[in-house]
């Protein structure tokens, strides 16, 4: 999921148009933080400075204006995908909020189904827009699993979410191995993370996570994003960034999970206010860089025995100190 996508004359318009969603529930006028954050972080990322007083600038911009400014099917969509992280941002999604998100991608030609997710949340209606969000990220889970592996790879995919996976001694012992490696190679790396948290590897029970999960925790270790909830809105962010196909569906997961406190995954316990954005951001453009979609059938098992920092510039991950936010940096 890319989010640098704006041309230089397309980013005005496209940061004034998140603007009038935040906007719609007043959200700006009560000088929401995170709100601001979206846009300046998003023009930072673009090449641009946008600071507090420039985002009150803004051109204010009818979605009909935005349709003209920004034709290419690519950028209309993500930029109502960023207009749902704004209506989100704040903690409150509104009903303002999503009338303006849906009024934009009716303009520009755009079917999201987050949109539906929103006016859901809006509503009070959050189990329905869990289950929602549920059948969106398995689906682009499983999907591919069950067109290549048929039932017996769909069921290794989500059996240890209730306790069915399938175990393997073969397979577990393999992966316990990766802590014979060299100090600092990515497979030894991800093996002390594994183990100094207590999680099991594949095959070593039938809660266990899948071998075809497991992309998730080296992401953890690729991106040195750590397993606590602040870590895990952030190693999400990063995952719906290298994810190519329906990378949104992850990045939604995640603010759902970990700022509205709706909860998505049965794993971890869901938080409210968790969303920084120009950490989240960050992470997104971090995965985006990623040469690889690491849940697209990525074999790890090629670079395990690779130094970490390594396999870090071969897929051309960015630093996190050089993703940082600027005060952070500072």
């Amino acid at each position: 999921m890319d989010i640098v996508v704006f041309s230089s004359h397309e980013l005005p318009i496209a940061l004034g148009a998140l603007r009038e969603v935040a906007l719609a529930d007043g959200a700006l006028a009560r000088s929401d933080p995170q709100q601001r954050a979206v846009l300046e972080e998003l023009a930072a990322l673009h090449g641009s400075r946008v600071d507090v007083d420039d985002v009150d600038g803004l051109p204010r911009v009818a979605p009909e204006a935005v349709a003209r400014a920004i034709p290419d099917p690519h950028r209309r969509k993500r930029l109502v995908q960023l207009a749902l992280v704004v209506a989100m941002a704040d903690g409150e999604v509104t009903a303002a909020a999503v009338d303006a998100v849906e009024a934009l991608a009716r303009a520009l030609g755009v079917r999201e189904q987050g949109v539906g997710v929103l006016r859901l949340v809006a509503r009070g209606h959050r189990r329905l827009a869990q289950a929602a969000v549920r059948r969106r990220v398995v689906g682009a889970l499983a999907g591919e699993v069950l067109r290549d592996e048929g039932l017996a790879g769909l069921r290794e995919l989500i059996g240890p979410l209730f306790g069915a996976g399938l175990e393997d001694r073969a397979r577990a012992f393999r992966f316990k191995q990766l802590g014979l490696l060299p100090e600092g190679t990515l497979g030894r790396v991800f093996w002390e993370h594994c183990t100094a948290r207590g999680f099991l590897f594949p095959g070593e029970s039938r809660d266990a996570i899948a071998e075809r999960a497991v992309f998730h925790d080296l992401g953890h270790v690729l991106a040195e994003y750590d397993t606590d909830p602040a870590g895990e809105i952030q190693a999400g962010s990063f995952q719906a960034g290298f994810i190519r196909r329906d990378g949104f569906a992850f990045l939604l997961f995640v603010i759902l999970h970990f700022h509205l406190g709706i909860q998505i995954t049965p794993i971890a316990a869901p938080q409210v206010g968790l969303f920084e954005a120009r950490k989240v951001l960050r992470a997104v453009a971090r995965g985006a860089a990623c040469k690889v979609d690491l849940s697209d059938r990525w074999d790890f098992w090629d670079v395990v025995h690779l130094p970490l920092g390594e396999v870090r510039a071969r897929f051309g991950i960015p630093p996190l100190a050089a993703a940082r936010p600027r005060e952070e940096a500072a």
